[in-house]
């Protein structure tokens, strides 16, 4: 994806997320439907790839930042029924970083990702969803090879996702989600260039408990 079209679906989620609360809220007042904001409170397990551009005298898929888990919380925006807005953030993510199996150092990132999403009817209490949209990984703290490497420190990538709810009652629910991610990271060297692009494309797996509201 360009980033001109990744600029571009960035404006749209965010226009949509601005201008659709003043739709969203009469149409809840009107049949009844609880409050349109959700909040979740999950705990993550992402797993990142083994991927990259060879370079730099660095083979490809040598070098792998490692899995993580900890907790997260999103919150929702329903402008209907089926149509909603998740924006998920989370503290910083601490990544131990290893080339051929030892360990370089380390690194974190903040990836808050927004997402538009469609809500499936007809399961009772059930209720499976998709969506799709952007992911900002900012990485910060970078310690690898004794500073004689670096990270690009703005990225943007792409993500799907696939979840369900299942209601406890109007207010209450479980939530299970999992997330693909693509996402692309400069490996730079101490001169400032380039030496390869890490793919840590990770799998975000999700399960939680949520309140609308």
């Amino acid at each position: 994806m360009k980033f001109s079209t990744k600029k571009t679906l960035v404006a749209t989620i965010a226009l949509t997320a601005l201008t659709g609360p003043f739709v969203a809220s009469s149409a809840f007042a009107d049949d009844g439907e609880p409050s349109p904001w959700l909040v979740r409170v999950r705990m993550l397990q992402v797993d990142t790839q083994q991927s990259n551009d060879a370079g730099g005298g660095i083979s490809a898929d040598s070098i792998k930042a490692a899995n993580r888990t900890q907790p997260e919380v999103d919150v929702s925006y329903f402008f209907t029924h089926n149509i909603s807005a998740e924006l998920v953030g989370s503290y910083p993510l601490s990544h131990q970083v290893r080339l051929n199996g030892a360990y370089i150092g380390g690194f974190q990132e903040l990836p808050p990702i927004l997402n538009l999403q469609y809500h499936f009817d007809g399961m009772g209490n059930f209720v499976p969803y998709v969506g799709a949209g952007v992911m900002y990984m900012r990485t910060m703290n970078v310690s690898l090879d004794g500073g004689a490497v670096g990270l690009q420190q703005n990225n943007w990538g792409e993500d799907l996702q696939l979840g369900a709810d299942y209601k406890l009652d109007n207010h209450w629910l479980l939530n299970a989600d999992i997330k693909k991610t693509w996402i692309n990271v400069g490996l730079d060297n101490s001169t400032g260039g380039t030496i390869l692009q890490l793919h840590p494309d990770p799998y975000i797996f999700g399960v939680g408990v949520g309140y609308r509201f």
